[in-house]
């Protein structure tokens, strides 16, 4: 009598989970061989994603290096060996063309330490009847390029310091030893060609200013600018003395003073220090602007003609 078998023993469950699996893709792939190419069917293979963000630092990125001048880069020049054309046309001092010219022979005419062969324009895809048909370089002299360039960058920096406008504030009734202070001053920014804008107003809590102290000013700033060479009033003068008055001067660069012309060749720390010192205090700014400001009627009550101190 046979003895029925269980079907539910060690033997199966390790059968099913060791040895079934593999049977049934070794079944399937030999089919798969067996099949024709169009019908051929691929058993999926489980292959774990990898975390592209946990990677992604740690792929190596080439950065561009530049220079940090992009106009210089893209308007790098052509010249001498970089030349590839094999025959140019020459401008001469006279802007006029000759030529054509073999490229090679030019190079070797040349005294490539003092001059350079640079490329003006390329040869044209399409040119016209009047066109030349071929590349147009120049020679370049080396030292006089580079002192045209100087030169370029010195009128840059002239234009830039002369552009700036310096403010100087002088109340009607200034002391003398003040306005001595602020002349040396005024000399100083005409000298360094600036544009001076001189404000004269009265001071909140000064005294009252004659009318022949007034005209006595603005005598003295004329006067330094008739003794300053090259200076002069660009604009109209606003105002009238005793109430509110603006000159309106200006300087040339490198020019000396007619009396002392060591003044005009004063080294930076003097120009820094007269900077400092070209405006007033903070006091006495926001008074006189206060007054320039606020000012009705070139006359004082009677209460403040009686509390002023005699002049």
């Amino acid at each position: 009598m046979r003895v029925a078998r269980c079907l539910f023993n060690s033997r199966t469950a390790l059968y099913r989970v060791f040895i079934s699996p593999y049977e049934k893709v070794e079944a399937l792939s030999r089919c798969s061989a067996l099949s024709p190419p169009a019908t051929r069917v691929i058993p999926p293979v489980a292959a774990s994603i990898p975390n592209l963000s946990r990677h992604a630092s740690m792929i190596h990125r080439y950065k561009k290096r530049g220079t940090g001048r992009p106009d210089e880069n893209k308007k790098r020049l052509i010249e001498n060996d970089r030349i590839r054309d094999r025959k140019i046309m020459v401008v001469d001092e006279d802007n006029k063309l000759a030529g054509p010219y073999v490229t090679s022979k030019v190079l070797l005419s040349m005294d490539l330490e003092k001059e350079t062969l640079r490329l003006v324009s390329p040869a044209p895809s399409d040119p016209g009847p009047d066109q030349p048909a071929y590349a147009v370089c120049k020679i370049i002299n080396i030292q006089e390029e580079r002192a045209k360039v100087r030169k370029l960058e010195q009128a840059k920096k002239l234009q830039a310091k002369t552009n700036k406008t310096k403010e100087l504030e002088l109340n009607w009734a200034i002391a003398s030893n003040d306005l001595n202070h602020k002349m040396r001053q005024l000399r100083t920014f005409l000298t360094k060609g600036y544009k001076v804008e001189i404000l004269m107003a009265k001071k909140k809590g000064s005294r009252i200013a004659t009318a022949d102290e007034a005209q006595a000013l603005v005598q003295a700033v004329r006067d330094v600018v008739e003794e300053t060479r090259g200076a002069k009033e660009w604009k109209a003068s606003e105002g009238q003395p005793l109430k509110v008055m603006r000159l309106y001067l200006s300087g040339k660069a490198g020019q000396a003073l007619a009396e002392d012309g060591s003044e005009a060749s004063s080294e930076d720390g003097s120009e820094a220090s007269a900077e400092g010192q070209s405006e007033t205090s903070t006091e006495d700014q926001s008074e006189i602007s206060a007054e320039a400001s606020s000012e009705t009627s070139p006359e004082a009550s009677p209460d403040e003609k009686q509390a002023a101190p005699a002049s």
